[in-house]
């Protein structure tokens, strides 16, 4: 009777640490199995074959496969650099987006890596494969083709107007699908309110977040605005990545349910 129990167990453990999704997880349900398979070794009489497998199959495989987690690689993450969302802070990095990536990479085991990156480079650098989330404020544009994650902060997309002159709006953003014939691209939103600060375009195509900056740090006064809709911010990964995309989404959902989102959402943004 005890064999039948511990080789139900056994199975059960194993179909567990299949469909884990969290790699530690299966590592425990595995280990677990180890020690379900020499319960049903000693029931078999076979005290020297379970003591084997409570040390090899329990012990050291396991403590090489926990090793192992430690090494699975980084979490590349193409960005552009976007405050209070994603920015360098001295040394460090830091904002809103970065908690949440911190706690997806320790999620996923791996270490988190953050390029810069002009936001125009981005769905390629998904689409090829050099790394596995876009973010920094990353306002996605149709036809992209790249999987989104559920929203992490709402805002508006809006044209704002200073004088005359051209309407500018940053090369790859959502805003340049919003800007006229005659509009010029910027790499990133720093050279695009420093060109509205020095009058070398009347207007830009931006969202809230970033009007927001500029006005706080009186680069831009508008006189006038035209709103283009409410859209979000969101992480960006590449086509395929189905499996990535869903765990991020689990996370997403949790914090919300939690209300940690809110309350980073509250620390970074006010």
């Amino acid at each position: 009777m005890g064999t039948i129990l511990f080789a139900a167990l056994a199975l059960a453990l194993a179909v567990f640490a299949l469909t884990q999704r969290r790699l530690l997880w299966g590592v425990i349900g595995v280990g677990a199995h180890s020690l379900a398979l020499a319960g049903m070794y000693l029931f078999l009489a076979a005290p020297d074959v379970a003591l084997t497998q409570a040390a090899v199959g329990f012990g050291l495989v396991t403590f090489i496969y926990l090793l192992a987690l430690r090494r699975t690689g980084k979490l590349t993450v193409v960005a552009a650099e976007t405050h209070p969302l994603l920015h360098q802070d001295g040394e460090r990095i830091t904002g809103l987006e970065w908690e949440i990536l911190s706690q997806f990479a320790r999620r996923l085991h791996r270490d988190l890596e953050v390029l810069w990156v002009p936001r125009a480079e981005i769905p390629r650098l998904l689409r090829a494969g050099e790394a596995d989330v876009g973010a920094g404020g990353f306002l996605a544009r149709y036809g992209e083709g790249l999987l989104l994650s559920r929203p992490i902060l709402a805002t508006r997309l809006a044209t704002v107007r200073l004088g005359p002159g051209p309407v500018g709006a940053v090369a790859g953003d959502q805003g340049q699908d919003h800007l006229p014939p005659t509009g010029r691209t910027y790499e990133d939103h720093q050279e695009l309110g420093g060109a509205l600060a020095r009058g070398e375009v009347g207007g830009a195509v931006t969202d809230l977040l970033h009007l927001h900056q500029w006005t706080l740090h009186g680069d831009v006064a508008p006189t006038e605005t035209a709103d283009h809709g409410a859209t979000a911010f969101r992480f960006a990964l590449a086509p395929g990545e189905t499996d990535l995309l869903e765990a991020l989404n689990e996370l997403l959902a949790e914090l919300e349910a939690s209300g940690e989102l809110a309350e980073l959402v509250r620390r970074y943004v006010g």
